[in-house]
């Protein structure tokens, strides 16, 4: 509440309104619904959630509990994972305006207060340059290097 920009200009009402309604309401909701549209995939295919059971049991071998070294060891879970994020991104879009004109090196700009968005959908296109949803095994996350995963 105290921070201020580089003018000494601190945040506004409003602004902190919006800051404590991202943190308390946002990080809920987008995390409930990327679980529950992974579930619903899941459940639409049940040979990829067999698949998922079986690999989380034979690394639990009996355990009830999951650590935080056995996340990495999932790598079909998290394949799934991936690919139900990637078809239905709880945050399908983000958009900012321009607070300044952007020039580009070849010469071409955009004028401040330009709208800019990056909008994701079901046809997001995979690491590897393939489209492919639910129907094939997601299989094609698992040779890529993880600084391209989504």
């Amino acid at each position: 509440m105290c921070a201020q920009d580089e003018d000494g200009t601190g945040l506004t009402d409003a602004e902190i309104r919006d800051e404590v309604d991202t943190f308390l309401f946002e990080g809920h909701d987008t995390t409930a619904s990327g679980i529950s549209w992974a579930l619903y995939h899941l459940a639409k295919h049940p040979e990829y959630q067999d698949r998922c059971r079986r690999e989380a049991e034979g690394l639990l071998q009996g355990r009830t509990e999951m650590t935080w070294e056995d996340l990495s060891k999932l790598p079909f879970i998290t394949m799934c994972i991936k690919e139900s994020l990637r078809i239905r991104p709880p945050v399908p879009n983000i958009s900012r305006s321009l607070t300044k004109t952007l020039t580009f090196p070849d010469g071409k700009t955009l004028p401040e207060g330009t709208a800019l968005a990056r909008i994701s959908s079901m046809n997001a296109a995979h690491p590897s340059g393939k489209g492919w949803d639910w129907i094939t095994p997601p299989n094609n996350w698992r040779d890529l290097d993880q600084t391209y995963a989504l």
